[in-house]
């Protein structure tokens, strides 16, 4: 889990870890420096947006831009960025297994994925400077 505790979640999150004794398969970075967030992201395959409230996610662009499969709640602006099985796939806000089910399919479905870590990776790209310069 990666970001900062701006509402105070976190502390509930680990209770919540803890009561399922699972505090060593989940790791909690808090922020990280963007070269802590690249080295980091070498060793994971999702990044799981789990918003209820998101209409500039800078964060899963980045991760787009890592090679990560992005699984997000489809919550504020999200839908007019991303597209679902294109180059991500959206679930409703808290719906846990919405979610996890996006997680499973993504895992038994090569050809899926592929094409969707290929979108996404292009479509984060279009996002570089040298390209939204140009935008005015």
């Amino acid at each position: 889990m990666v970001e900062p505790d701006k509402d105070g979640s976190m502390e509930q999150f680990r209770k919540y870890i803890r009561l399922k004794g699972i505090e060593n398969k989940v790791k909690i970075t808090g922020r990280l420096s963007k070269e802590d967030w690249i080295a980091l992201s070498e060793n994971y395959d999702f990044f799981l947006n789990t918003t209820n409230v998101d209409n500039a996610p800078i964060s899963v662009i980045e991760a787009m831009a890592l090679g990560l499969l992005v699984v997000s709640t489809n919550a504020g602006g999200i839908p007019y960025l991303l597209e679902h099985k294109k180059d991500a796939c959206l679930v409703e806000s808290q719906n846990s297994e919405q979610m996890t089910n996006a997680v499973i399919e993504l895992i038994h479905y090569s050809e899926l994925t592929s094409q969707i870590m290929l979108n996404a990776r292009k479509k984060a790209e279009s996002f570089g400077w040298e390209k939204v310069k140009k935008i005015g």
